[in-house]
């Protein structure tokens, strides 16, 4: 039998464990991700499992008929129209209670613990995400008009509407709300809104951001990520850039990094775990599937994904025929579990 001798500093080494098999970096998550996409419902990921959807009772709450982002009228610009009925696109949890957006500008709201949802209220014209604001609000941004719409939950009822720009997608605060920020879609930019005034103060560019979805504040609430899918380049011509993650430095309302995703992963909405170490993901590949996807926030290294609509649909022999036959995932809301 062959010895092996090792020096001290190698032995040092093994001690402290350079040498031992390396665990995922990623957090064990615990919580339920309802994520909304154009066929007209959400999909149901359980975080401690992140087992893919495939049951088509279980794994899905129906909302409305299918719908695509583009079609209608979006920013002025006319596109077909495939069904009256939008699909969902955005939806805000509060309690048991999400409040679903759809892209035919109407909202729903749906009991989990019960199963009933509401009628559709008509508030906008087509909507892209849904966020609590400062204010206990639902802020709904819309994709036809500009507007952001202010939606209150109790009252389940329009109380005020914010005219930004020409497709607006996202919106996020700073921690003592002296400004918010707002994505437009196919312009690519995002606005910088004197919170108090509701005036634009800055419109913020960058050459990778062509065309736009959701934005999200960082648990730091010093730097706000967006997301620059990039599916087409300015006056959506086919898309030349990469997908990217596009952080702006809340602090000088400038671009401060690029944390490029793989060219499959053309993401829509960004989320962070409560400790802030995690950053959920729901991105297009525009092939035959979406995904959820688990990013380490330190590393930018995407340590999990999963399929949420190949894995059901194939089950089924479900075929999609809008969105150039795409299944396509959007916002999220997520019920953390204790």
């Amino acid at each position: 039998m062959k010895k092996v001798f090792l020096c001290a500093a190698a032995l040092a080494l093994i001690a402290a464990g350079y040498f031992a098999p390396q665990a995922s970096a990623i957090e064990k998550l615990n919580g339920t991700v309802y994520i909304a996409g154009h066929g007209g419902h959400l999909a149901i990921v359980d975080l401690a499992t992140m087992r893919p959807p495939t049951d088509i009772e279980k794994d899905r709450i129906v909302i409305t008929e299918a719908g695509s982002e583009m079609e209608g009228v979006i920013a002025g610009m006319n596109f077909e129209k495939v069904k009256k009925a939008g699909g969902t696109h955005g939806s805000a949890l509060i309690g048991d209670k999400l409040y679903v957006g759809l892209l035919d500008g109407k909202v729903v709201e749906y009991d989990l613990a019960t199963g009933k949802k509401s009628k559709p209220i008509q508030v906008g014209e087509k909507f892209c995400d849904a966020v609590i604001g400062p204010d206990g609000n639902i802020y709904f941004e819309d994709m036809a008009d500009g507007n952001v719409y202010v939606f209150d939950p109790k009252g389940l009822k329009t109380v005020d509407k914010m005219p930004v720009g020409k497709a607006v997608c996202g919106i996020a605060w700073t921690r003592n709300d002296k400004k918010a920020y707002v994505s437009d879609m196919p312009l690519g930019v995002v606005y910088v809104i004197d919170w108090k005034t509701k005036k634009t103060i800055k419109t913020i560019k960058d050459p990778d951001m062509t065309f736009i979805h959701q934005i999200r504040m960082a648990p730091d609430q010093r730097h706000l990520w967006v997301a620059a899918a990039n599916e087409f380049d300015p006056g959506l011509k086919p898309g030349t850039h990469h997908p990217y993650i596009v952080v702006i430095d809340t602090k000088t309302d400038t671009v401060s990094d690029h944390i490029q995703l793989p060219d499959d992963m053309r993401l829509h909405d960004v989320k962070f775990s409560p400790s802030g170490k995690t950053a959920l993901i729901t991105a297009r590949t525009y092939k035959n599937d979406s995904v959820l996807a688990l990013m380490d926030v330190k590393t930018h290294k995407i340590e999990k994904k999963v399929s949420v609509c190949y894995s059901c649909h194939s089950k089924y022999g479900i075929e999609v025929r809008i969105d150039n036959n795409s299944p396509l995932l959007c916002g999220m809301a997520i019920k953390w579990g204790k």
